[in-house]
Order: C-alpha cells, then sequence, then structure tokens
C-alpha cells in the first residue's frame, strides 16, 4: 500500500515538473472535440473498476466475473475496448504533434509515453516473497507495450497494418496448439508472448480509426465493425473463444464489438451532440475519461485497501455495494480534477 501511494507521489511529481505535466486551463470551446471518445473510456474505466473490485469476493455471479477459459462475459470485453480507443487517441495525438514538432520528437515523445506507462504497471504489480523481488506482467505493460509496436507501424498503408496485424495473431493461435498454449493461460495477459494477440488488436484499431479520422465518417466504425465481428463469430467455431488464452476469435470479436459500441456512442454523442447543444457538453462519464490513467492508479490503490480489510465470503449484495461506493469514489476523485481544471497528460 506504502509502495502505491509512494508511486502516484512520484509519477506527480515526474509529469508536473517535466515535459510531461499537469496541465491547469480553460476548457475550450471545441468544435472539432470528439466527445464520445471522454464519454467511452469514461465508460470503460467504471466498468473496469467495478468488475476489478468483485473478483476477490467468493458469492458473486459467474456473468460477472472472467470466463475461466473459453466463453466469454461481458468482462472479458473491457481489456480490448480500452486498447480500441486507445489507438483511436493515440492516431489523434500523433497527427497533432507531427504538425507542430520535428519527427524525432514525435516519436521520442511517444517511446517515452509508454515507456513510463511500462513502468508505472512494473510498480503496480511488483511483488515480494521469500525469494526476493518478483516482477510481474499486467494490463498496464500490455497498453505500454502494445502502445511501442503501434509506435513503429502507425505510419504504414492500412493494408500492410491489417497484414502485420493478421501475421501476429496467426501466429499466436498456432502458438496455442503447442506447449506454449498452457503457457499464455496461466500467465496474466498471456506474458509476452500474448502480447502478440494484443498488438494485433492495436493494430487493427488504430486501421479503423485512422480511416474514420482521415475520412470524418463514422460508417467506418459500422462497416470495420461488422466485418471483424463476422470474422471473429465465424472462427469461433475453429478456435473457440478464450480471453485468458486471447485465441484469434476473441480478437477479431472483441475488435468488432468496440468498434460497434463506439459507433452508437459517436452517433449519440457528436452526431446528435451537434444539433443539441446539451448533449455536446461533458458529463458523468466524459469527465472519468479525462484523467484515466491516474483514475486507474487511484483504483488499484483502493482495491489493495478493500482486499486487506474486506473478507471473502459476504454476500452478493455487500460485494456489489462495496464495488459501486468504489466506483462512486473514483468519480469523485474524477469530478474534483474536472473542477480544478486539472488533466494529467502523459
Amino acid at each position: 500500500m506504502i509502495l502505491n501511494f509512494f508511486l502516484i507521489f512520484s509519477y506527480y511529481q515526474y509529469i508536473s515538473t517535466g515535459d510531461y505535466k499537469l496541465e491547469n486551463q480553460e476548457k475550450p470551446a471545441n468544435q472539432n472535440r470528439i466527445l464520445s471518445i471522454d464519454v467511452f473510456k469514461g465508460f470503460i474505466i467504471l466498468l473496469m473498476v467495478f468488475v476489478n473490485t468483485i473478483p476477490f469476493f467468493e458469492n458473486i455471479p459467474s456473468w460477472t466475473k472472467h470466463a475461466p477459459d473459453y466463453g466469454l462475459t461481458y468482462v472479458d470485453l473491457i481489456a480490448p475496448a480500452f486498447i480500441f480507443i486507445m489507438a483511436l487517441n493515440f492516431n489523434i495525438s500523433f497527427a497533432k504533434r507531427e504538425q507542430r514538432n520535428s519527427k524525432l520528437n514525435v516519436y521520442l515523445h511517444f517511446l517515452i509515453r509508454n515507456l513510463i506507462i511500462i513502468g508505472i504497471g512494473l510498480f503496480l504489480y511488483l511483488g515480494i516473497d521469500e525469494s526476493g523481488i518478483l516482477l510481474r506482467w499486467g494490463i498496464l505493460q500490455v497498453l505500454g507495450f502494445s502502445g511501442l509496436f503501434l509506435l513503429l507501424v502507425i505510419k504504414l498503408h492500412y493494408i500492410v497494418k491489417l497484414v502485420i496485424g493478421l501475421f501476429f495473431v496467426t501466429i499466436h493461435q498456432f502458438l496455442l496448439s503447442t506447449f506454449i498454449g498452457d503457457i499464455i493461460f496461466d500467465m496474466i495477459e498471456g506474458g509476452i508472448i500474448g502480447s502478440l494477440s494484443w498488438i494485433s488488436l492495436i493494430i487493427f484499431s488504430s486501421v479503423i480509426c485512422k480511416e474514420f479520422l482521415e475520412n470524418r465518417h463514422e460508417k467506418y466504425f459500422l462497416i470495420f465493425g461488422l466485418i471483424f465481428f463476422t470474422i471473429g463469430f465465424v472462427t469461433t467455431f475453429i478456435w473457440g473463444l478464450s480471453r485468458f488464452r486471447i485465441t484469434l476469435p476473441f480478437i477479431f470479436l472483441s475488435v468488432g464489438i468496440s468498434s460497434l459500441v463506439f459507433y452508437l456512442f459517436y452517433l449519440y454523442f457528436d452526431r446528435l451532440g451537434n444539433k443539441k447543444d446539451s448533449i455536446k457538453k461533458d458529463n458523468f462519464l466524459s469527465i472519468m475519461g479525462k484523467n484515466s490513467l491516474i483514475l486507474f492508479i487511484f483504483h488499484f490503490v483502493i482495491n489493495s485497501f478493500i482486499y486487506q480489510v474486506s473478507p471473502v465470503d459476504l454476500n452478493m449484495t455487500l460485494a456489489f455495494s462495496i464495488a459501486i461506493i468504489h466506483c462512486f469514489i473514483i468519480w469523485i476523485i474524477a469530478y474534483g480534477m474536472f473542477k480544478l481544471d486539472l488533466f494529467i497528460k502523459i
């Protein structure tokens, strides 16, 4: 617990004194802003806080846990959805920085950004036992590692990126048919080997998002979403859906569902929001989407406290109540930062 608080303090100090800074700024009315991005991120963060709280408790229904191996619940789709929106943010941020910075500075910025995310993940998931310090893999390492690889291919033609993504996910699917498959299953987020599939997921997501940004037509989310969903559904009968093995069908289905859900968010908050000012304003969810990384860290710290003081045999009602209170605390933090115009950016 002390280590986690120290990490947050150190992270705050670093970004508030260097190039990665804590910004205190007015919220300009930006007509080009895509509100649905913040709303979607806020929605995913809220779900992530909830589902990361309740697995500790024994008396919760199976539908609100990860599928144990093959199968699918809504919980399995949260991390892929976050990677999907991360790809969209990456493309937007990269294009903006490219307009006002040298190519070297742009690539250096994203290199450092993703290394910081990996570093935070290593500290958060740090373990200590009688054998010494254990460096464990986790979702932040997945995000950072995927971001680093996306940086390598970000400027390639979309067909080349699709081929690369298909190559990685195919290799990963082949490895699952060998003894390595059980190793991937036993590792958190599939470990480093599992990154092959996560990398393909962010590449596929980036292709969809890049085409949308260049043409500003939301139907790309609908069309690509249906294509990826169909491929994922069909291949499920061949290789099966598994979040922990990160199978090929899981990757395609996740990208498809994320794209389709974001399409609905975009239609409401941006297309309809352009006609109704009341919709275009910041709301309960968009407030959480503005500081997603720091909120994740706070939620990790609070979760550590909950796991230390709560009995595992609480009934379902109490377990759900604790998870909802946790979500409310995270939202209060998000709201406080929003009112103070504090936005932590890497």
